[in-house]
């Protein structure tokens, strides 16, 4: 296999910066409820450091791991699919459907595509599109 006939779609940064804020910020709800009392003490400071560092870690994670692959063995998206298995690729509301072999029955799994960014959604389909246009057996 080489590489250029390989394929690597990462998240969005926009994305993964959003939820590293939404995870760091987090602690800040308890304060707007009421279930935590002003100003902060100790415990929360303490709160705040790991949800920070839970942030860290979430964004070094999915900075630099890619969350599609695309390869003449297959497609790799949170499980691996052949593509001797795959026979349709059709675009839904930001995911794409796949008809598939699996254990000797056409199935369809439905593959999220919301962590893409909108370049990359377009051309993902555009690749999944024209690559698997199998007609289905019965």
């Amino acid at each position: 296999m080489d590489n250029a006939s390989k394929q690597a779609f990462y998240a969005s940064k926009l994305r993964i910066l959003h939820m590293a804020a939404n995870i760091t910020l987090a602690p800040c709800l308890l304060y707007l409820v009421g279930a935590w009392s002003w100003p902060p003490q100790l415990p929360h400071y303490i709160v705040f450091a790991i949800t920070s560092l839970m942030a860290l870690h979430y964004s070094r994670r999915h900075w630099s791991t890619p969350r599609l692959v695309l390869d003449e063995s297959g497609l790799q998206c949170g499980a691996f699919y052949e593509t001797d298995n795959i026979y349709r690729a059709e675009p839904a509301i930001r995911s794409v459907v796949l008809t598939i072999l699996k254990d000797g029955k056409v199935k369809e799994k439905i593959i999220s595509l919301g962590w893409s960014s909108r370049e990359d959604y377009k051309a993902i389909i555009a690749l999944l599109s024209d690559r698997f246009q199998r007609e289905v057996p019965k």
